[in-house]
Parts: C-alpha cells; sequence; structure tokens
C-alpha cells in the first residue's frame, strides 16, 4: 500500500498529486493507494477511478482564506496553534496506521506525512514547488507566532527520502535529498471543439472564470453583462448569470462526459489567480491566461514571473477584476504569441522515481 497526504489548500496539491497516482495505478495496478486529505474526493476519484480509498483528514493548515485573493493571517495563526497542540497525538495516530503494511508514504507537502513515515520507519517522497515552512517563514515577518510552525515544518521536511521538485520552485532547501522533475500537468480528455458542442457554444471567445475551492464572491457576474463579443463560463456558481454567461455544476459537467481540464483546455482565456494548478491546466490546455492579485503569497511572484514563458499572459487589478473592466486584458491576452510549450511528463517521471525509491519497480 502507497499512503498520500496532500494538502487541502487549493485544488492544485490534489491534482497534481492525483495524476501522479494514476500513474502509479496504471504501472502496478495491484498496489493499493489511499489518500488522507480535506480536499474534496472527487478530484482524486477523478483520476484514478473509485479504485482509490480516500481518508478525510485535515492533515496540514495551510492558509485561512477569505476568498481565493485575500489571506486571512489571523485566522491562519489561530488554526497553526490549535493544530501544535494536535501534533504529537496526530503524528503517532498517522505513525501506527502507516505500520499496518504500508510501502511508502507521498506528501504533497504536509509536514505531519513526513513526521509519520519517519517514526513509522517507512520511506517517504514529497512532491512540491513550495513548502510551508518558507510561507510561514515569511508571514512571520508580520505574525511572529508562525515562526514555530515554521520551524516545526522545517524539521519534518527533513526527514523526507527526497524531494521531487517541480517547475515553478520557491526555496526548498531545507529537503536534504531532491531530484527535480518536469511539470505534473493533466491533459484534456476531448478537444477544444467537442467541448465547445457540448456547451452549445458559439464562435465568440470563451472565457473561464476559475477561482478554485475558495471562490470569489465579491466578483458579482452581472458586472460581465457590458463585455459584448465574450461568453463567460461560470462552474459551481448558482448566482444569477447575466445573458453573456453559462453556468455549469459539477454534476452538470458529468452528465456531459466533461472534466474540468476540458473547460479549460476549450476556453480561449481563463481569469484566475495563478497558482500552480490552474497555470499548468492552462499550459497544458493552450489556453491564455488573464491573472490578478492574491494577497501576499511567495509563490505568486515567481509564478507571475516564470509562467510567461509558456502562456500568453495578461494582468488585471482586484478592482478592476472586481467591476467588470476586463476587455482590455483579454484583448490583451488574446493577442499575445504562444510559445513553445515546455515538457509535461512530470507524473510518469514521479512514478517512476516513487516506484525506485519505495523498491516496486
Amino acid at each position: 500500500m502507497i499512503v498520500a497526504y496532500v494538502s487541502g489548500h487549493g485544488f492544485g496539491h490534489a491534482t497534481r498529486t492525483a495524476e501522479v497516482l494514476r500513474e502509479l495505478k496504471q504501472r502496478r495496478p495491484e498496489i493499493a493507494l489511499t489518500v488522507v486529505t480535506s480536499a474534496p474526493r472527487f478530484l482524486f476519484e477523478e483520476a484514478v477511478s473509485e479504485s482509490i480509498d480516500v481518508r478525510s483528514l485535515a492533515c496540514d493548515v495551510g492558509l485561512a482564506q477569505n476568498d481565493a485573493v485575500d489571506i486571512n493571517e489571523q485566522a491562519t495563526l489561530s488554526r497553526l496553534e490549535s493544530f501544535q497542540r494536535q501534533w504529537e497525538s496526530l503524528v503517532e495516530n498517522e505513525a501506527r496506521r502507516l505500520r499496518m503494511g504500508v510501502r511508502g508514504v507521498i506528501g504533497d507537502i504536509p509536514p505531519l506525512a513526513f513526521a509519520a513515515a519517519a517514526r513509522a520507519g517507512i520511506p517517504s517522497v514529497a512532491m512540491a514547488n513550495f513548502s510551508w515552512d518558507w510561507i510561514y517563514r515569511h508571514l512571520s515577518q508580520r505574525l511572529s507566532g508562525m515562526s514555530v510552525m515554521a520551524v516545526r515544518a522545517a524539521d519534518a521536511y527533513r526527514q523526507a527520502t527526497l524531494l521531487l521538485r517541480l517547475p515553478f520552485a520557491g526555496d526548498l532547501s531545507v529537503f536534504p535529498h531532491i531530484a527535480d522533475i518536469p511539470l505534473v500537468a493533466r491533459r484534456p480528455f476531448h478537444d477544444a471543439a467537442e467541448v465547445r458542442r457540448r456547451l452549445g457554444h458559439g464562435a465568440e471567445p470563451l472565457v473561464l472564470m476559475s477561482f478554485g475551492g475558495h471562490g470569489l464572491a465579491r466578483l458579482d457576474p452581472q458586472v460581465l453583462a457590458s463585455l459584448k463579443g465574450y461568453r463567460f463560463l461560470f462552474v459551481d456558481d448558482d448566482r444569477a448569470l447575466p445573458e453573456n454567461a453559462i453556468g455549469l455544476s459539477r454534476t452538470e459537467m458529468r452528465l456531459r462526459g466533461l472534466k474540468y481540464i476540458d473547460l479549460v483546455a476549450a476556453a480561449d482565456v481563463v481569469v484566475t489567480k495563478p497558482g500552480y494548478g490552474i497555470v499548468t491546466d492552462a499550459i497544458s490546455g493552450g489556453t491564455r491566461i488573464v491573472y490578478t492579485e492574491r494577497g501576499d503569497f511567495p509563490e505568486y511572484a515567481i509564478l507571475v514571473r516564470e509562467m510567461r514563458e509558456f502562456l500568453p499572459c495578461a494582468f488585471v487589478r482586484n478592482d478592476d477584476l472586481e467591476a467588470g473592466r476586463l476587455d482590455k486584458a483579454i484583448r490583451t491576452a488574446l493577442e499575445r504569441p504562444f510559445p513553445s510549450p515546455p515538457r509535461l511528463d512530470g507524473a510518469a517521471e514521479a512514478a517512476r522515481l516513487v516506484m525506485a525509491t519505495f523498491r516496486l519497480s
């Protein structure tokens, strides 16, 4: 058995881990896989099917978010303090479970995964483009209490057998053994024309509004009504939409045989806050990005700087986004050419290294 501990902060950790687990299952169908996470189980079941076991546990704190672009630093600190009080019992409980026939642990990127694996005496593989010790050290400049969890996270990360370092990486120097891998990215299941047919979409540019698991309630869809010549797509948003918008629930997506990556690839532009998951979806799908700010999150600057190498991008300020002033940014993104694509076989490379580390090959 392999157990994967996955952060519930956003969807990017879950979607890329699911791709690696899918690769592992294809190579060794007999391997039992368990995911421990607070992320939605459908993110894993879509990639690996119902043959994967998902156990619900908040295995890290991540960051408390008011919405997709607004970090609640005080709430994050409060949750971290509560998590620290449970730390020892969490590590011991997970180590006890891991001793029951688990071959190895994958972590993206809860410190708990590596502390528990070390206590259980089994190898662990981390996969990340950032780590929580780096994030909490940065935020501790304003909230000194975060430094305690930064130190604890770093201590846990030092116990990892191997880190698979993804592109768009921050400071991951705390890990003692590092292997660089290409982008881990989802691939579309249908071509853009087929997805648009299933959506009943015409010829005008399709703009996907994508703000992950946190959403962006402050953006009233009605502000987009004046943007003629575009069709906006919202997923899992039950608010009233203007005439130039389409609403699609997750259930409706499944009934039409579509997955979220299909919507990204069918769109001409994605309006979003930059995170690893949506950026790699856009690269894989050949979709342009209009991006906005997302608070004082260190990964943001790296993604903004480096994603331009692979994607046509344009920036829009939060206040312009909320007011529906998107036309200039969308047109700018649409006018920019695509650069050469990067390697997207990171999931296969990760699976190979995981199997070698756990002596499954």
